[in-house]
């Protein structure tokens, strides 16, 4: 019938994307073909592409090279280790001190490192701070244990809880320290 339109049977049927079977698409991914809805697809610099192809082969935010995770720890390490010993040694004032002590620490690993985010960044950094506090009350337990002698056990065991207790919360508030200073980095 002249002016209908008429359904050809050569047209090619309705594709579907492959995450999303409910909806209906004309697009496919320019490099494996597969077809795409318009929330899947994601513009490349030569068409569309899917969520997996189109993603970097390395996210250079959040990959580090060895040599970045050994300095990143090394700082993180010796400022734990400097957060331990002032945090049992000045007592309530070292706890202050730790708060803006982390914030320096993520600075100088920002510094060093470059600006790097995620799982292995914040465990170079929480995980090197907590060492370094762990190494700093080893220190303070070692060199009370040899000035007082076998004498002052008794006294020896509650000024090592006491410091337990400092060291542990300095390297704590460190760590918050530090984890807000990276946070507003980004």
């Amino acid at each position: 019938m002249p002016g209908e339109a008429s359904f050809d049977e050569t047209d090619p049927p309705a594709l579907h994307c492959y995450r999303h079977p409910d909806r209906e698409t004309w697009v496919r991914c320019g490099r494996c073909d597969q077809p795409i809805c318009s929330r899947c697809a994601m513009q490349g610099s030569v068409g569309f592409r899917c969520r997996q192809c189109g993603r970097p082969a390395r996210d250079p935010l959040t990959s580090m090279r060895p040599s970045q995770v050994a300095i990143g720890l090394a700082i993180a390490v010796g400022g734990g280790l400097v957060v331990g010993l002032a945090g049992s040694r000045i007592g309530f004032f070292g706890l202050i001190l730790a708060w803006f002590a982390g914030g320096l620490i993520a600075d100088a690993i920002l510094r060093f490192v470059g600006v790097k985010r995620g799982p292995i960044m914040a465990g170079v950094l929480v995980g090197g701070i907590l060492a370094g506090a762990a190494v700093a009350f080893g220190i303070d337990a070692a060199g009370m244990a040899g000035a007082l002698g076998p004498a002052g056990d008794e006294f020896l065991g509650a000024v090592l809880r006491d410091q337990a207790i400092t060291t542990a919360l300095a390297a704590g508030i460190a760590c918050f320290g530090a984890w807000s200073r990276l946070q507003l980095s980004f």
